[in-house]
């Protein structure tokens, strides 16, 4: 169980596979497991997976300080330094593609490629997703921990729900043991990383390659909201996931493998091409 020291906290990480290395990042009060189900045993095969629990999340440090956008991506690019990594393909769910996001802007160097799964740009002016962060948040500060958790089911597909009954109960279950717990002030910390997130004047600055994944059905990161990055990043890729929610990359884990894997591809086989038309 690796430990690094960074940016005055400790924060736990695992390596999986060897080649190219993937940085996985989680989504708000998820540890880094959460990737294990689907992503890091089919991806570590051919690539170094590197996953990590954010501070405020597993084994990781929970500092009774405020959380923001800018000090998660300031702590992913200080663990991608101390593991010597000079470039990697980045994906993250949610808060995590929020976070990939403010790492493309601020470090594009260390960014080979982003994989944006469940995303938005702009918690001040979409006004779906910021209502759902402050009900999610005044259910933590006032209600006992059974109501947030049973509120926890509109992030699933409703397809799934209604029609595949044993899937979204491997889903709850996968989510029962692997989500973090930590202590409330990390967890309310990580919701009001999520409304300060704004980065929808800037996305035209992000000039590495993307794509952007998402559920036709995500209740939380609307499919509008998915589409609207993809519009403003410089030739996006748009991969949709029919019958998912919110949880795309577990709901449908063979089909979210499938599409990163293709869109990895397809960078790796233009860079030579990029390469020759530089000289």
């Amino acid at each position: 169980m690796p430990i690094a020291h960074l940016n005055g906290i400790d924060l736990h990480y695992e390596q999986r596979g060897t080649g190219d290395p993937i940085v996985w990042i989680a989504g708000t009060g998820i540890g880094g497991g959460v990737w294990d189900r689907w992503q890091t045993p089919h991806f570590e095969r051919r690539y170094r997976c590197i996953t990590f629990d954010l501070r405020g999340t597993g084994t990781s440090d929970s500092p009774d300080a405020p959380y923001t956008l800018e000090t998660f991506a300031h702590d992913a690019i200080a663990l991608v330094e101390h593991l010597g990594i000079e470039t990697a393909h980045f994906a993250g769910v949610s808060l995590g593609s929020a976070i990939i996001q403010e790492i493309a802007l601020r470090r594009p160097e260390l960014v080979r490629s982003a994989v944006l799964i469940s995303t938005w740009s702009s918690t001040r002016r979409e006004h779906h997703i910021r209502r759902w962060f402050d009900a999610r948040l005044a259910m933590l500060r006032t209600a006992p921990i059974e109501t947030f958790r049973a509120s926890a089911f509109w992030m699933s597909s409703p397809t799934i729900i209604d029609l595949e009954p044993d899937l979204q109960a491997e889903v709850e279950e996968f989510f029962a043991k692997n989500s973090a717990a930590q202590p409330l002030h990390a967890y309310i910390g990580h919701f009001e990383a999520d409304l300060g997130h704004d980065t929808m004047d800037r996305l035209h600055e992000i000039t590495v390659p993307t794509l952007v994944v998402y559920g036709d059905e995500d209740l939380i990161t609307l499919p509008r909201y998915n589409e609207e990055v993809a519009a403003r990043i410089p030739g996006a890729q748009v991969h949709v996931i029919r019958s998912a929610g919110h949880l795309a990359w577990v709901e449908r884990g063979a089909e979210m493998n499938a599409a990163i894997e293709r869109f990895f591809d397809s960078v790796e086989a233009a860079e030579p091409a990029r390469s020759e038309s530089a000289r």
